[in-house]
């Protein structure tokens, strides 16, 4: 049971307000908030409601308040029009039929939103300056009554009603979060549009009602009014358009400068036909093309807010109020509309086809709308023609092509007849058989020319083939040391084992010592416990001397007193005469007595010396005792510190050893590495031989058929010339090496470094670029390009440890330019351009130069080391490797750069990569690495045009297709598709058309564990909708 608050204001009966039946009847709904159309006395209605919550209470109670102060005070027609609340008498039950308890506002169907996005209609200049001014109408009553709009004025809030009437909604969700009243449970960070952003807290200038607002100069609107208001402001507590205390971004209303600001986000949107984004900003001119007055009206707005600044800096200080704007429009309206007279009464002698022209006039701004709305598709579609038309001509010379081939075979057999005719002229014609003898003669100096050739070839390969056994000496001598190490390692470890067996028995050694100083330690305690006891019993011994002579004592003093009063007794005996005894033999009695006790005790007195003297000689004995059991015991431990002296001797002794033994091992290790090495080399070079003698035999096979040397190229025989080649091939040639040498000079003139600073003897002297120059002497020593032997074998292992090096610390890489690296590297690339290893390694070393560090990603690009990497690419179509590795490095260069993106758009680096694609379909690593790199290079509109025009989509479409197990290859190839469809909405029609979808959805479906491929098949699957 809920007890809401009633309503004292116009108070509508629950039975007056229905609900409509259809499925669309609820507009829109939040946790706390439903918001549904409904049927008012006939009249359709919008029933605001809050949900059945904890919050519901105080919610309602907000809503109240908020229409009691802000809305049912303030009706205007163009202001959505409050009609009332249906609120219960009694407490109402939660489940009671609907409606139970809602605000009735008027129901306009259709938004300008709706009017713009979702039909796409197209405002005419004279329908924007209507809507626009009954918006300021809007506006300008509520300013006047020293009230903004209260919520963030956007085109969901413009209604339309069917009498071209414009209507601006205030009551919501939004503006009761707005009040400063909500609960803090209900979040209000999803209120932020473009029309408002964060404040600035810096004091600002007056408005129209003289409220502070701020113009700050890096957002894109204005922002609210700051605890520093003036007191026109700061005595209304309750008005929406300035809070006395600003207290959060999203939680107060709208101040009257960010209406003004949003009013010129919207007649900008109006004008422009898009959404606002803040690229919308950028798009301002196309207000003055539909109306000046426009374009003046959206520099006085937006530069509130510093989305833009003023052209004239004298209007900086003019303050912009709402009634000024009003003025402005409806004034160009007035002179427009008498302009309009004048050029109907001017230009027409008869007012009957003054309609007629109008409506010619809006149809053909009408038509120049659309034009320019296609006129994207247009060029689209110009593009697509292009293509096609390019592979009309690509047919049409492979067409040509198949008829040469066809001619050149109606030749060859003509030719064939021809030889059969002249054979059987030879065999009746004397004449003929001179020819053939002169032609024989000429054909025995050729086979003797071809001979002398064969013989000078024969010489090079028998001084190959020294080499190779030079080599293969090398070898032996490599095999008869690694034989004499692995003696030395077996003496070594021999001498191993013996020091393990010395250890141990040192270890038994002094397991014996220290079980014997155990055994020697048991007996030392027994003896400390002996001497503890006699020690005991001698004090023992003391103790009852000490007793006896107390008892002595005792005994003296007894018989003192018995002899006292012996006296007193005698003296009492001999004064009474009648006694039994005389006083002397009593005397005598005593005296015998007392002597038998005196001897007595003289005797136990004795007893107790003798014992004393016997305790005394025990003693005297056990600490001779103790003397000799220390004495042994620091022998002992003396011969015990001897054995660990020994000990730590010999575990030093088994350390060194195994240092020793460890270098041995790491020589070995070495020897290996340089056998491999050279086994490599060998390899390497015999491949070389092998490629040499095959492109030879090529060549010499070419001409005697006279084929083009091009291996691509099937020109027919007449089209070669005395070079080998065919005139085609020739000026593809003299092209290419033209086009580099501009653009080597073109790279060279757009450097923006100073190349005085690079090379620095300072920074070459560093202690941490020593290793650095010693490879860059080792790299620049060497220029010639038939490099063989231990000289190439020398530059490979310097390129592998500058990588090395620049992997293990990153801070070297910042002096590369200054050392020369980049362009020893650069010169190799250059000079090495037939040795497959150096390639390979150089581009390696690059990739690791550029990898993280922008600025010689940049040096690297400008010294012209795009070109050098794509005739590599070029040179060694057949090995996946050098492709692999010249992608990557073609990544990490075009990486967060678009100048670098561009060049190697000019060098033909996409097309490159896409060669690489199509030379290895089924390549995982080609494919991975390629896709890598499209998704990298397709930073900007520009490169997704040029990668798609070039084909770049199918390429992606078809490594997905063919590497269906790879995730990888699925991973990349989606993410490039993503970049890619990010560009224009023309490439998102294209990949529709091309398949993009379902390639995404097989992605998707086939990989469910992977994260990376879920997320970017699902981002290609809602951009192409």
């Amino acid at each position: 049971m809920e007890c809401l608050a009633a309503w004292s204001g116009l108070a509508i009966e629950r039975w007056e307000v229905a609900l409509d039946e259809d499925k669309e009847s609820v507009i829109a709904q939040t946790p706390h908030w439903k918001v549904r159309k409904g049927n008012c006395g006939g009249a359709h209605v919008v029933l605001h409601s809050c949900r059945s919550t904890s919050l519901k209470l105080e919610l309602w109670t907000i809503a109240l308040e908020t229409l009691q102060q802000f809305i049912a005070p303030y009706p205007h027609p163009n202001i959505v029009q409050f009609l009332g609340v249906v609120t219960p008498s009694d407490q109402v039950q939660s489940d009671a039929p609907p409606p139970n308890e809602c605000v009735v506002m008027e129901h306009l169907p259709i938004s300008l939103y709706d009017v713009l996005h979702r039909d796409h209609v197209s405002l005419s200049r004279r329908e924007i300056a209507l809507i626009a001014i009954q918006i300021l109408q809007g506006l300008l009553f509520l300013h006047r009554k020293e009230q903004s709009l209260g919520i963030c004025l956007t085109s969901k809030k413009v209604m339309l009603d069917g009498a071209n009437g414009i209507k601006l909604r205030r009551f919501g969700l939004e503006f009761v979060l707005r009040s400063g009243k909500a609960p803090a449970q209900l979040s209000t960070a999803a209120l932020k549009t473009i029309y408002e952003m964060a404040p600035d807290p810096h004091p600002a200038a007056k408005s129209s009602t003289g409220c502070s607002s701020v113009s700050s100069p890096g957002s894109l609107s204005p922002p609210r009014s700051s605890s520093q208001t003036s007191p026109r402001c700061s005595s209304q507590p309750g008005t929406p358009a300035t809070p006395s205390t600003y207290t959060s971004s999203d939680a107060e209303f709208t101040t009257i400068t960010q209406d003004l600001f949003a009013f010129g986000v919207l007649l900008l949107e109006m004008c422009a036909g898009e959404k606002p984004t803040n690229e919308l900003f950028n798009r301002i001119s196309r207000a003055k093309q539909v109306d000046p007055v426009f374009y003046g009206v959206l520099q006085l707005t937006l530069s509130l807010g510093g989305a833009i600044t003023l052209e004239d800096p004298r209007k900086k200080s003019v303050l912009v109020t709402t009634e000024d704007l009003l003025n402005m429009l409806v004034v160009n309206e007035q002179q427009r509309a008498v302009e309009e007279q004048q050029l109907s009464s001017s230009s027409f002698p008869c007012f009957l086809y003054v309609d007629r022209y109008f409506v010619t006039r809006e149809a053909e701004q009408v038509e120049m709308k659309v034009r320019e709305r296609d006129r994207r598709g247009e060029i689209d579609l110009k593009r697509l023609a292009a293509v096609e038309q390019e592979l009309l001509d690509e047919q049409k010379n492979f067409s040509i092509l198949v008829l040469q081939l066809e001619q050149a075979q109606k030749e060859k057999a003509l030719m064939s007849e021809e030889n059969q005719r002249l054979q059987t002229q030879l065999q009746t014609s004397e004449q003929s058989k001179r020819e053939s003898d002169a032609e024989i003669k000429r054909l025995v100096a050729k086979n003797q020319e071809q001979a002398e050739h064969l013989l000078t070839l024969q010489i090079s390969l028998d001084e190959e083939h020294r080499k190779v056994e030079t080599f293969q000496l090398a070898r032996v001598s490599d095999a008869e040391e690694k034989q004499g190490l692995l003696f030395e390692i077996l003496k070594l470890k021999e001498d191993k084992r013996k020091i393990a067996t010395e250890k141990q028995e040192v270890e038994a050694k002094c397991t014996a010592i220290t079980r014997k100083v155990g055994r020697e330690k048991e007996a030392l305690e027994d003896l400390e416990g002996r001497l503890a006891q006699a020690i005991h019993r001698w004090e023992e011994e003391q103790r009852m001397r000490r007793r006896a002579e107390r008892q002595t004592e005792g005994t003296s003093r007894q018989l003192l007193w018995i002899e006292e009063e012996r006296c007193k007794y005698t003296s009492v005996l001999q004064q009474n005469p009648m006694g039994k005894r005389a006083p002397k033999e009593s005397l005598l009695y005593v005296l015998a007595l007392k002597d038998k006790e005196i001897e007595e005790l003289s005797r136990r007195l004795q007893e107790a010396l003798d014992g004393q003297a016997a305790l005394h000689a025990d003693i005297a004995r056990l600490e001779v005792d103790w003397n000799a059991v220390n004495a042994e015991k620091e022998a002992l431990l003396s011969r015990h510190a001897a054995a660990q002296n020994e000990l730590l001797t010999r575990s030093s002794q088994i350390e060194m050893r195994e240092e020793v033994i460890a270098g041995l091992h790491t020589k070995l290790h070495g020897v290996n590495s340089e056998i491999k090495a050279l086994q490599c080399r060998v390899i390497d070079f015999e491949e070389e031989l092998d490629r040499q003698a095959k492109k030879k035999a090529d060549e010499e096979k070419a001409r005697k058929l006279r084929q083009c040397l091009t291996p691509q190229c099937d020109a027919p025989r007449y089209l070669v010339g005395a070079s080998g080649y065919c005139k085609e091939c020739e000026e593809l040639a003299g092209r290419a090496s033209s086009t580099r040498d501009v653009k080597q000079q073109r790279h060279r003139r757009h450097r923006s470094w100073d190349d005085a600073s690079i090379g620095g003897v300072g920074v070459r002297k560093n202690a941490k670029n020593i290793p650095i120059m010693k490879l860059v002497r080792v790299l620049s020593g060497s220029d010639d390009s038939r490099v063989e032997g231990p000289d190439q074998q020398q530059l490979l292992e310097a390129l592998k440890h500058l990588t090395s090096l620049l992997k293990a610390d990153e801070s070297l890489k910042d002096d590369l330019p200054e050392c020369l690296v980049i362009k020893s590297v650069l010169a190799l690339l250059h000079h090495q351009k037939r040795s497959l290893v150096l390639q390979l390694e150089c581009c390696r070393s690059l990739s690791v130069v550029v990898f993280n560090h922008d600025r010689n990603r940049l040096i690297v690009v400008a010294e012209g080391g795009v070109e050098p990497v794509l005739a590599a690419m070029r040179n060694f179509q057949s090995e996946a490797k050098m492709q692999e590795t010249s992608c990557v490095l073609l990544t990490n260069l075009a990486h967060n750069c678009e100048t670098n993106r561009k060049r190697i758009l000019d060098a033909g680096g996409i097309d490159a990569v896409l060669q690489a694609m199509q030379t290895f379909p089924e390549h995982c690593g080609v494919q991975k690495r390629s896709c890598w790199a499209l998704l990298t290079l397709a930073g900007s509109d520009l490169m997704c045009d040029s990668i798609a025009m070039r084909g770049g989509l199918g390429a992606i479409i078809a490594a997905m297709l063919n590497c269906p197990a790879d995730e990888h290859v699925q991973y990349y190839g989606s993410w490039a598709l993503v970049n890619l469809l990010s560009g224009t909405e023309r490439l998102q029609a294209f990949a529709r058309r091309e398949g993009v979808r379902e390639v995404a959805e097989a992605a998707h479906a086939c990989f469910p564990g992977h994260e990376g491929i879920q997320e970017k098949a699902g981002e290609i699957l809602r951009l192409l909708g």
